[in-house]
């Protein structure tokens, strides 16, 4: 919520009718082209008989720049104007709030509060973002706009933000602090790629800077550029235990698949603070990678006795329900509670299209292709996000949009054999053999071990070839094939069987070589149900059930057939 303090709007109005050399009037917060133009040219604003070069450095607001205006602005404390005391206590508190890491060199000398310059900066600490200021020059605009970097900053200030800090940049394009807070709001709004084009020249000038260092790795990391991200950092590490740079590592070692590293970092990072609730969870996240369940759950224990309602920690929860616990029901109700506070959170988002597209059902109200399509409609090129509304579709039958989403995805960089096999079954499904054979056959020769690949090309081949060269083309696998690839061969086979004793013969064949192949028993099922046997095909669907717990449509096909034997 943005608060317009009346106290400083009163020291606004008092500064002014005390003071000749008074800030002028009528410049909007949202400056043109044409009114930057004539107010640069201004002669008489509050600083106006300050050294121009001193003001400017100020401006330029980087801690070089100010230190050089400080040097060049530097007197006996009883020979300051008050216009300079005020410009120096502005300088010293933008050291103190915008750069923390570095220290100040000079005295710092008494000045009044009743001024717009020093009221906005005591709203910034407070976390307001003050109006009152009159907008007539550079600081003015910019300096509420500070507040973004204070750690109690609210987001309904954020459009107010980027209009003051756009107005600060028409006035001053080269200013490092404009562009760090814009970067800082770009960042706070996720998004990175605009973060980064700010921070890229500013990095350039400032490579020792550890407030922008960090930001940009953090940027650069989100953008996947992870080894210059390492770069940056590698820059600023004067020791080995900076928290800030211990944490932007943990990060990366994480994001580059480096448990070991990442959890190193992390362990530093909780040494210094024991009580840090964000490396909490990251390490319950890496011991989650790690699939080390127990101490992860214990940690989550630990975190929910003082924070239970964060998205990260649901998310995390969730995942050890549906992935260790096995409790589709445990999960589902925890990312539902997720979605109910965090509406358009992407990472719930894609975890509750992940529950509905193994389980078939709705979650939070939705199928796993109409929660896929919140994300896309966010990120189009989401792959993961396709995958997940791809598997819903199918699940649901949808061969024409499942035809669409796949064609997408196998055209997009990078291999993925279940979109191969998701491809493949859709194109057979709409009788688009030819299709569907031609592109596993290049598959299969461009990737020849993969076993899903393998599989859709010999299920391709069985709607192509004659009987007679399937057979023989399955014969010829059987010898080298690992036994999983031999039972899925054996299933295949029994379709093409002419006999039902033939038929029964390969579908125990292939459960002999792979006991849990869910396909050979669910086509034993099909079997006896077709032939009234009621109780065969349930003892083959309970297996199924067995080994596919969260799938809805199995589980109530059993409760079906159970109702038919009573």
């Amino acid at each position: 919520m943005c608060l317009c303090s009346p106290l400083n709007a009163a020291r606004k109005k008092k500064a002014q009718s005390q003071d000749s050399q008074a800030l002028e009037e009528g410049l909007s917060l949202s400056v043109s082209k044409d009114e930057a133009i004539k107010l640069s040219s201004k002669k008489r604003t509050y600083f106006y008989k300050i050294e121009p070069s001193v003001l400017e450095g100020v401006e330029m607001g980087s801690p070089e720049s100010i230190r050089a205006s400080m040097q060049k602005i530097r007197k006996n404390d009883s020979e300051y104007a008050e216009n300079e005391k005020v410009l120096i206590a502005v300088a010293s508190r933008i050291m103190q709030i915008v750069w923390p890491s570095e220290k100040i060199n000079w005295e710092v000398p008494e000045v009044s509060a009743d001024n717009p310059y020093i009221g906005a900066l005591e709203s910034v600490e407070n976390g307001v973002f003050d109006s009152s200021t009159g907008n007539v020059d550079f600081l003015t605009i910019l300096l509420p706009s500070l507040v973004l970097v204070t750690t109690n900053v609210n987001n309904d200030v954020f459009e107010l933000c980027r209009t003051s800090i756009t107005s600060a940049l028409t006035l001053r394009p080269d200013s490092v602090l404009a562009n760090y807070l814009m970067a800082v709001l770009l960042e706070k709004e996720s998004d990175y790629k605009g973060a980064e084009e700010y921070l890229k020249d500013i990095y350039g000038k400032n490579p020792q800077l550890e407030e922008i260092a960090l930001i940009y790795a953090s940027v650069l990391r989100k953008n996947n550029n992870l080894s210059l991200a390492k770069i940056v950092l590698d820059g600023i590490s004067k020791t080995g235990n900076n928290l800030n740079v211990l944490k932007q590592n943990a990060y990366i070692s994480f994001d580059t698949g480096d448990l070991a590293s990442a959890e190193l970092y992390v362990a530093k990072v909780l040494q210094q603070n024991p009580n840090d609730l964000e490396f909490l969870l990251f390490r319950v996240k890496i011991l989650i990678e790690k699939n080390d369940f127990i101490h992860a759950v214990s940690l989550l224990d630990m975190y929910a006795r003082q924070e239970s309602n964060s998205i990260d920690y649901l998310i995390l929860r969730a995942k050890v329900q549906l992935d260790w616990s096995k409790n589709t029901n445990a999960a589902t109700e925890t990312v539902e509670k997720a979605l109910n506070l965090y509406p358009d959170n992407t990472e719930a988002l894609m975890f509750a299209a992940r529950i509905a597209s193994i389980t078939d059902a709705p979650v939070a109200g939705k199928y796993a292709d109409d929660l896929a399509s919140q994300v896309l409609a966010k990120d189009p090129e989401n792959q993961d996000a396709m995958i997940f509304a791809l598997k819903g579709l199918i699940k649901r039958e949808n061969w024409q949009e499942s035809y669409s989403i796949s064609k997408k995805l196998i055209s997009m960089p990078g291999f993925n054999s279940d979109v191969v096999a998701m491809y493949v079954e859709t194109c057979l499904k709409l009788g688009k053999n030819l299709e569907a054979y031609e592109y596993a056959k290049r598959q299969m020769e461009a990737y020849p071990n993969d076993e899903t690949v393998l599989q859709a090309y010999v299920l391709a081949y069985t709607r192509i070839g004659s009987r007679e060269q399937v057979l023989k083309y399955i014969e010829n696998l059987m010898a080298s094939s690992s036994p999983k690839m031999k039972s899925y061969l054996y299933y295949r086979r029994s379709y093409l069987q002419l006999t039902e004793e033939n038929t029964l013969a390969d579908l125990r064949s292939s459960l002999i070589s792979n006991p849990r192949n869910d396909e050979a028993l669910f086509r034993l099922y099909e079997l006896y149900f077709s032939k009234k046997d009621y109780r065969k095909a349930q003892y083959y669907l309970r297996q199924v059930v067995a080994i596919n717990p969260n799938d809805n449509s199995i589980k109530q096909l059993n409760e079906a057939l159970t109702k038919l034997m009573q």
